[in-house]
């Protein structure tokens, strides 16, 4: 292999494993049965494109007893010095991004993703279609 064909190599795996792949935390109440039939949407706090998004997505029901709750902080800096090297070498998250469910004050499904980036519609929506896949479509499938 001559110079030019390992510089090529490095520079490709270099790109291969600076690739970011977040990997949502993802809890779900063993009681909770499903597939889920319905949920209203908290829009409260909530960005006018993401509600909006989400309402293509899903028929959300008002009078559903579970809540879906989003949450999220863009921008996130930390100051701390304990956290010195994951900044400095790039890994520290930009923005989180959370969806919750539950059932009055208790939580039924939680999923909680880190992200490199500022959060956006797009994360939202694959936020959302994991949630679908974890508690109406998947679960459909199951008792076919």
């Amino acid at each position: 292999m001559n110079m030019k064909n390992k510089l090529y190599l490095i520079i490709l795996l270099f790109f291969i494993a600076c690739e970011e792949k977040v990997k949502p935390n993802v809890s779900i109440n063993p009681t909770l049965s499903t597939p889920i039939s319905c949920m209203k949407l908290n829009t409260l706090g909530l960005d006018v494109a993401w509600v909006d998004r989400l309402k293509e997505l899903y028929a959300f029901d008002d009078g559903c007893d579970l809540t879906l709750s989003i949450s999220s902080k863009r921008d996130i800096v930390c100051n701390s010095t304990h956290n010195m090297q994951m900044k400095n070498v790039g890994k520290f998250p930009k923005s989180y991004l959370r969806m919750e469910i539950r059932k009055g004050l208790k939580m039924q499904y939680s999923y909680y993703v880190d992200l490199y980036s500022n959060v956006d519609s797009d994360d939202v929506s694959e936020a959302f279609a994991r949630l679908k896949k974890d508690l109406i479509e998947m679960k459909m499938e199951d008792k076919k």
